[in-house]
């Protein structure tokens, strides 16, 4: 199956609605992580100690049928549909290491 990495940046001032809405989003990735289709994801901080700071965004590397199959898993994103996301960005991935 491809690999895809997905990039979101937050809108500005969001990190509140960003925090409340976190449970649905992991909720989500852990559907696919139980599946076998999760390979990565994370938040981007602007302070790691600090999550009051706000977030540039979120990556995930994740392993879908095709493009078309990601993108209407996407439309579902709680933190698209609530606002925080202002966009999303995604590219093929040719996964090298670790190796297995």
């Amino acid at each position: 199956m491809p690999l895809f990495v997905v990039t979101c940046t937050d809108h500005e001032g969001t990190v509140e609605k960003r925090l409340a809405v976190r449970p649905q989003h992991i909720e989500r990735l852990q559907k696919l992580a139980d599946e076998g289709r999760l390979i990565v994801a994370g938040a981007m901080p602007k302070d790691p100690a600090n999550p009051q700071a706000g977030f540039h965004g979120s990556t995930i590397i994740v392993d879908f049928d095709s493009r078309e199959v990601l993108d209407a898993w996407l439309q579902d994103e709680p933190f698209l549909k609530e606002g925080v996301y202002a966009q999303i960005d995604v590219k093929p991935f040719n996964k090298a290491f670790p190796q297995g």
